[in-house]
């Protein structure tokens, strides 16, 4: 029998093709965590391309290019300085109140920046989720990969800085504990990302909060000041070390000002704060991927 004398039933039959339904989902509703983290995973290539392609671009088109990353942190440094140190004398007691500055500003300055995120999500994703379906928290990856990227010249700029600068902290093994540290807060900082970015996308208003916590939590996360200055509040001091921002800056000042490995305990808390702000993060931007999609793309 040719083809032509085929039942209908036949034909139709022979063109039919099986589909695995498994892998489709309904538009607009949310898919299970499982597969959001493996959309996200699929897409890793693609977060670390765009991280890339986008590092460095708060300098492009400029002269000075990329020696503004180290210009910028320690040109605040130095203003600080003459306020809090000159002019307040904060730096009494201190036997290197410079050192001690400099390592505030610049790496409060790398976790500061993840409350900037939903404005790398507003400008970009705009036309990211007008153009294909993806998870949302690749975007916050990709931020925060891309901080990291711009943080490393300024990173060792600080290094040479603290070493060259009298009174002078001149290289130990302590110092190799650092990258870790700042590696340990990596999660924190997806985290931050997410929440901000999810919060402000979806009431645009929150931004503003968001400026206000920025600076409340700058100054009393001890970039400037000791928690020595506070000795007769011990209260304050607890606070103070429950603070996330002050944990991270105090490893990192231990270990390059005055050659101390962080404690067992010390670790543990500030894993459990990234850890724990990370999951949060992750979780809330997946519960509300499908509200920030909406928000992204509202006239």
């Amino acid at each position: 029998m040719n083809e032509g004398h085929r039942p209908a039933s036949v034909q139709k039959r022979s063109r039919s093709v099986r589909i695995d339904a498994q892998h489709f989902s309904v538009v607009g509703t949310r898919v299970s965590l499982r597969r959001y983290l493996a959309q996200a995973w699929q897409r890793r290539y693609f977060t670390i391309m765009e991280s890339r392609a986008r590092a460095f671009g708060s300098i492009k088109d400029t002269f000075l290019g990329k020696i503004w990353l180290v210009l910028n942190p320690f040109l605040d440094s130095v203003v600080y300085y003459v306020i809090f140190s000159v002019l307040l004398n904060f730096g009494r007691g201190m036997q290197n109140f410079v050192g001690y500055l400099v390592i505030g500003v610049i790496s409060f300055g790398l976790l500061t920046r993840s409350l900037g995120a939903y404005s790398a999500i507003e400008g970009n994703g705009k036309r990211l989720v007008q153009t294909f379906a993806f998870p949302k928290i690749s975007m916050i990856l990709s931020f925060t990969l891309r901080n990291f990227i711009d943080f490393v010249p300024t990173y060792l700029a600080m290094l040479v800085f603290i070493a060259i600068t009298p009174p002078h902290a001149y290289p130990t093994l302590t110092w190799l504990i650092t990258p870790v540290i700042y590696l340990a807060i990596v999660p924190f900082c997806i985290g931050l990302s997410a929440i901000v970015a999810t919060v402000v996308v979806i009431m645009p208003d929150i931004r503003f909060i968001i400026n206000l916590f920025s600076r409340f939590w700058f100054y009393g996360s001890g970039v400037f000041w000791s928690i020595d200055m506070m000795r007769n509040k011990p209260l304050l001091q607890d606070m103070m070390r429950l603070n996330p921002g002050w944990a991270t800056l105090n490893l990192l000042r231990n270990a390059l000002l005055a050659n101390t490995l962080p404690t067992w305990d010390e670790w543990a808390y500030l894993l459990a704060w990234s850890f724990g702000l990370g999951i949060i993060g992750i979780l809330v931007m997946w519960a509300n991927d499908q509200k920030i999609a909406k928000a992204l793309v509202r006239p």
